[in-house]
């Protein structure tokens, strides 16, 4: 009898690797899911939670708290990217952000998801190739990098989004890749010819507290 020699395996491709970002606040709570594989990255999912603006501090943070959990239980990210209290002159705005940060930070211990924190510019030069860009050019830079059909219906949302993608690209960087996929990078190409307006907290950013 001859022996047949094994067939050789094509091994499997890494599973795609599903990060959660998170937009703190305590009335507003954007969230957003983002799978990335190689160099691509897929949203799977994003929304918004709200809480009522005349309940105590205290039951509204529980109630985020509860809304985040819902969304960890059905989408089960691997790992987390939260934005970082911003230090500026709005004082109230700081703190605010950081209970809402602080109450998403207890839920995703208890869930097991490892957390990274970015700040604010970092998340912006790493979508849209400038730290100084508004909200909005985040969200058209999101849009096209992601392939969406649609644009998220807030601002809260987006920029969930655009921390899930920043550690997507940061991670992939640590990794010894080359952080930037080619969609990615021919969007940012395209959106440095734009001129960027000059910063400042939205109206969205001061409903969120």
């Amino acid at each position: 009898m001859v022996a047949l020699a094994p067939v050789p395996r094509t091994p499997a491709p890494p599973a795609p690797l599903r990060v959660l970002g998170v937009d703190p606040g305590t009335r507003l709570m954007g969230w957003g899911i983002v799978d990335g594989q190689g160099s691509r990255y897929v949203a799977v999912a994003h929304g918004v939670l709200r809480v009522r603006a005349d309940l105590p501090i205290a039951e509204r943070l529980g109630a985020l708290a509860a809304g985040l959990r819902r969304v960890i239980a059905e989408h089960l990210p691997h790992e987390a990217a939260l934005e970082e209290v911003f230090y500026g002159k709005d004082v109230r705005a700081a703190v605010r952000i950081g209970e809402g940060r602080g109450a998403a930070l207890v839920v995703l211990a208890d869930a097991g998801v490892p957390v990274t924190g970015y700040a604010n510019n970092v998340v912006k030069k790493a979508v849209s190739g400038g730290g100084r860009a508004p909200k909005e050019r985040v969200l058209t830079m999101l849009t096209r990098i992601l392939g969406l059909r649609e644009s998220p219906e807030t601002l809260d949302a987006s920029d969930a989004l655009a921390q899930a993608l920043c550690h997507h690209q940061r991670r992939g960087i640590a990794l010894g890749g080359g952080g930037l996929s080619p969609r990615m990078a021919e969007a940012i190409a395209q959106a440095r010819g734009q001129s960027p307006r000059q910063p400042g907290r939205s109206a969205s950013a001061r409903r969120k507290l």
